[in-house]
């Protein structure tokens, strides 16, 4: 049977979310079924994943040039183009065009007030950023939330099937049984305002007999440094950036993941994290309820309020914890990527085959 050639447009070796995304593509598409064409950049921070069936194209300095050759070498030699990022997309859409190759791509993000600030401030134009979501043969939201959310406010349409994203659960993996008491709790993320990173010190200063900690770095980070000094929160740690073996090793000690942001796509983390068998207490706002069961496998809420009482809850009832714990790992598994790369997979045949 012939193989489909299958451009990913991403570099793998990179750390940004479509990257990384793009990186676990390379690892669990069949290999039997698909041949896969991908870019890597000269100041990767990972290494290149030499993977047989993938072939490679690596951006040299300077990128401003090298990334518009690696474009066109992926989308010249593939049957089908993915494309996430929005980098070059009218040199890409015009080659796709003029070559009749066929391409899709994901919705990865909510469009809110605070997005459509950042490229006010950016100096982004909104109808442009729009016209970069058209020009695909398929477009797909990465939840229905999401979907909904994006039509519903600026009329983005993406088509009904979802294409979750997936995590590789082995790599945080701990289904050893926890004992329900509640005493480390953490952040993973950026450290900036809009992650919620100062709600997080605000439940750490009203729970000062627990022990908080903040996996990442950011823009924000000397003022909270600053606050945790002036505020004397003794029980607040800032641990850096983390590798993914750290960080599981870390998640081994860990009871609770607070992620108090209120615009995301679909945050992976809180896959990663429960597959440590460590919930995550999240905002609303972006739909988590979508695959956080409240109260079975993780915890939702709209306001800092009912973030604070569900810790007060957790602290109180360690048998409440110890459930929601076992059934974050069963969360895990239904999206690890050797589960989800079916829908990837079949996408990328109907286009072809159409």
């Amino acid at each position: 049977m012939k193989k489909i050639k299958i451009f990913l447009g991403a570099y793998i070796n990179s750390i940004n979310a479509q990257n990384l995304n793009c990186r676990s593509l390379t690892e669990h598409l069949d290999k039997k079924r698909f041949e896969i064409y991908t870019l890597t950049l000269f100041s990767g921070e990972l290494d290149t994943p030499h993977i047989e069936g993938v072939k490679y194209f690596n951006c040299f300095r300077p990128h401003k040039i090298s990334k518009y050759i690696g474009y066109l070498w992926g989308i010249i030699n593939c049957d089908i183009a993915y494309l996430p990022k929005g980098e070059i997309c009218r040199w890409n859409k015009f080659w796709v065009k003029l070559l009749r190759k066929k391409s899709f791509k994901t919705v990865e993000g909510i469009y809110g007030d605070d997005m459509m600030k950042q490229f006010s401030d950016s100096g982004i134009d909104y109808g442009k950023f729009l016209e970069s979501k058209e020009g695909y043969d398929k477009v797909y939201s990465i939840t229905d939330f999401l979907r909904k959310y994006n039509y519903r406010r600026h009329g983005m349409e993406s088509e009904k099937r979802i294409l979750y994203l997936g995590t590789d659960t082995e790599c945080f993996l701990n289904e050893q049984e926890k004992t329900g008491k509640l005493e480390n709790i953490i952040f993973i993320g950026r450290l900036k305002e809009r992650k919620g990173v100062f709600d997080f010190l605000h439940i750490a200063e009203t729970f000062p007999q627990l022990n908080f900690f903040m996996a990442g770095e950011g823009e924000d980070r000397d003022r909270i440094e600053k606050l945790i000094r002036e505020r004397g929160m003794n029980n607040v740690t800032l641990l850096g950036s983390l590798t993914h073996e750290k960080l599981a090793d870390i998640l081994k000690t860990m009871d609770l993941h607070l992620f108090p942001s209120r615009s995301e796509g679909f945050p992976k983390v809180t896959l990663e994290t429960a597959a440590a068998g460590v919930p995550s207490l999240v905002y609303s706002d972006y739909g988590a309820e979508e695959w956080i069961t409240d109260h079975e496998n993780g915890f939702v809420v709209d306001t800092l309020d009912e973030m604070e009482n569900t810790v007060r809850e957790l602290a109180d009832n360690p048998e409440l914890l110890k459930k929601t714990s076992k059934n974050a790992v069963e969360l895990a598994k239904r999206f690890d990527w050797k589960v989800v790369i079916k829908d990837w997979e079949n996408v990328i045949e109907e286009l072809y085959q159409r």
